[in-house]
């Protein structure tokens, strides 16, 4: 365990950071050791019943000693002699002191022999030591050397030390996964407070309880005791439906009113209908719009060579050729119109719309649109080399007149300018 010595907080053994302040535990905290129970003392083995210096005693005086070995038939006070026969001992006169001398031998030995048992037996046994603690020496604090501030390890993504468990805190850090209760992560001390619990995954989650109702009880059945929630909901329901159908009501009152205006007053029948007229034609020509070609006035219709009406007399069998470049056709409208686009015929065509390829074909043409307040709108188009017709936008209001001038033709427009156009439609939104 580690003790945070700035908050005092009670921290796991392997955590790095404190989990109530986020101090780095390896400068701030102090490890706990808790008290280990000492060893029962092991049981003294008995001494040996028969110690060194008994069996020397016994040695030297020669007690509980087994009997010399000889041959056999020797007798105590002879000696065995090299071919087997007894030898002679010592004359009878030489005796005493033989004996006496060999007393005074064996005296001297066995006290020189004592001392050297007890010499060895002492040397066996351990001097005793003193078991006084001696008191600690006083000490002055000296001042110590300001050390510089260390920085704090950067958190590291790494894979978590535990399991992660639903409701643990991970760092976002780190990686590491931590208790609800901490504050700062165990391992980077990175703050916790906007880190989500982990959540149950869908198959550990408990299932929902039944809803237990009173015998003879069923909910949402109007009478019973309870909550009533069908009868709540069919009220809701029918105060929407009547909301509906007064405002149903409402809007009917008005159509038959101004519908009874219209008939009775004619002079208020633009009035009524302009505005929802003008409403539905705007919805109709986004969602679905329907286009009609816009009638030409032919004796205003001019060209800078060939005949400019056949590019508009509504024949594709017919094409205008102009002879030399700059070729132009413009092109004057009976009435001002919203151009919307004009379907373009390029080159000449045979019946089908199969265009002839070996004769040149317009590539660029510039559209010079006038209006009626005389502003001049130009716009360029890219022709594509195809049989048939092909759609170029327009979208401009309030249009008088288009003139509709060649840049270049196929297949090489820097040589040649000057090429047939079959037809040129222009359309307006009906």
């Amino acid at each position: 365990m580690i003790i945070c010595k700035e908050c005092g907080n009670q921290n796991a053994d392997d955590d790095q950071f404190c989990g109530s302040c986020s101090a780095f535990l390896e400068w701030s905290g102090e490890k706990i050791v808790e008290d280990v129970p000492e060893p029962e003392p092991e049981p003294e083995v008995e001494a040996e019943k028969a110690g060194i210096v008994t069996r020397i005693k016994h040695a030297i005086s020669g007690d509980d000693l087994p009997p010399p070995s000889g041959a056999a038939g020797t007798t105590p006070g002879t000696l065995p002699s090299p071919g087997g026969a007894p030898a002679t001992g010592p004359a009878p006169g030489a005796a005493p002191a033989a004996a006496a001398s060999t007393a005074a031998a064996a005296t001297t030995a066995a006290s020189a022999a004592a001392t050297t048992a007890d010499d060895k037996a002492a040397a066996l046994v351990a001097t005793p030591t003193s078991t006084e603690a001696k008191a600690p020496e006083a000490r002055v604090p000296q001042a110590q050397t300001p050390q510089p501030t260390r920085a704090r390890p950067k958190p590291v993504k790494q894979p978590p030390s535990r399991k992660i468990n639903p409701g643990d805190l991970v760092c976002g850090a780190c990686g590491e996964g931590n208790d609800p209760s901490r504050n700062y992560c165990r391992r980077c001390g990175t703050s916790l407070a906007e880190v989500v619990p982990v959540k149950r995954k869908w198959w550990q989650r408990k299932p929902k309880e039944p809803k237990v109702v009173a015998a003879g009880t069923r909910p949402g059945q109007p009478g019973r005791s309870g909550t009533d929630v069908g009868k709540q909901g069919r009220l809701v329901a029918g105060k929407a439906s009547s909301g509906l159908s007064n405002a149903r009501r409402v809007l009917a009152l008005l159509a038959i009113v101004g519908i009874g205006t219209a008939i009775v007053i004619p002079s208020t029948r633009s009035l009524i209908f302009s505005p929802f007229e003008s409403l539905y034609n705007t919805v109709r020509r986004t969602v679905a719009p329907e286009y009609e070609t816009i009638a030409l006035d032919s004796d205003r219709a001019t060209a800078t060579s060939g005949d400019g009406t056949l590019a508009f007399d509504s024949n594709t069998l017919t094409f205008w050729l102009p002879e030399a470049a700059p070729a132009s056709v413009t092109i004057a409208f009976v009435e001002p119109s919203d151009v919307e686009h004009v379907l373009f015929h390029n080159g000449q065509q045979s019946d089908g719309g199969k265009v002839d390829r070996e004769q040149p074909r317009p590539r660029t043409v510039r559209f010079v649109i006038t209006k009626t307040d005389g502003q001049i709108v130009e716009q360029d188009a890219e022709i594509a080399d195809e049989d048939g017709f092909q759609t170029i936008k327009i979208e401009e209001d309030d249009v008088v007149s288009v003139t509709t001038m060649i840049g270049g033709c196929y297949p090489d427009p820097a040589a040649i300018q000057a090429c047939a156009i079959t037809e040129l439609e222009f359309q307006r939104v009906k």
